[in-house]
C-alpha cells in the first residue's frame, strides 16, 4: 500500500484510481452514518473523497504503516468538518430563512409580544420536561440534536453508537409525547 500510496503522491492516475476504488465502498459507508441538512449522501460521500486525497498527500509512512487507519480517520474528519462548517450561526440563518414573498403582509403585523411571551414560557416548559423526565443520555442526544447536530456528530461528541443516539432520541420522543398528551 506505501508504494501505491507513493505513486499516487507523485501524480500516477493509475495508483490514484486503484486507492479510490478501493476506499470507495468504506467512503459510502461512512458518509451513510453522517446527515447533512440540505444535502445528500453524495456531497458526503464527495467531503470523504476529499479526505482520501488529503491523506493520500499527508500520509508519513515514517510515523505510521498503517495507511488504511489513517485514510479513514482523514475521511471522517472531513465530513465531519463540513458537517460543522455548514451548521455554523451564519449558515444556520441562511437556511432557515423564509422568501418574504411567501409571508402575507398581515401575518408580520400580528406577531404579538404576547405570543412571543407564550412562546418563551412554552420553551422553558419544554426544557423543564426535559430535564425532569428524561435521563442524561436522552437529555444529552435532545439538546444536541436541537442545535443541529447530526446522528453522528453527537455520537462523536458522547462516544457512543449512531444506533445509542437513535434509540435514545426515539425513547425521549416516546416519552415526550406520552406527557404531553395528557
Amino acid at each position: 500500500m506505501k508504494e501505491l500510496v507513493l505513486k499516487a503522491r507523485q501524480g500516477d492516475d493509475e495508483a490514484i484510481n486503484k486507492i479510490v476504488e478501493g476506499f470507495k465502498e468504506k467512503v459510502k459507508s461512512i458518509a451513510r452514518g453522517y446527515f447533512l441538512i440540505g444535502g445528500d449522501l453524495d456531497d458526503l460521500v464527495q467531503e470523504g473523497m476529499i479526505g482520501l486525497f488529503k491523506a493520500i498527500n499527508s500520509f508519513d509512512e515514517t510515523k505510521s504503516n498503517d495507511f488504511n487507519a489513517f485514510a479513514l480517520m482523514c475521511v471522517n474528519r472531513q465530513i465531519i468538518n463540513c458537517i460543522k462548517k455548514y451548521n455554523t450561526d451564519k449558515n444556520k440563518m441562511l437556511n432557515y430563512t423564509i422568501s418574504l414573498d411567501d409571508v402575507d403582509e398581515r401575518d408580520l403585523c400580528t406577531i404579538s409580544p404576547e405570543s412571543i411571551a407564550i412562546d418563551k414560557e412554552s420553551n422553558l416548559q419544554l426544557r423543564h420536561l426535559i430535564d425532569e423526565h428524561l435521563s442524561k443520555m436522552e437529555r444529552q442526544v435532545v439538546l444536541a440534536f436541537f442545535e443541529g447536530y447530526s446522528y453522528g456528530e453527537i455520537a462523536l461528541q458522547l462516544n457512543v453508537t449512531t444506533k445509542s443516539v437513535d434509540n435514545a432520541l426515539q425513547r425521549a420522543r416516546q416519552k415526550l409525547s406520552k406527557i404531553l398528551q395528557r
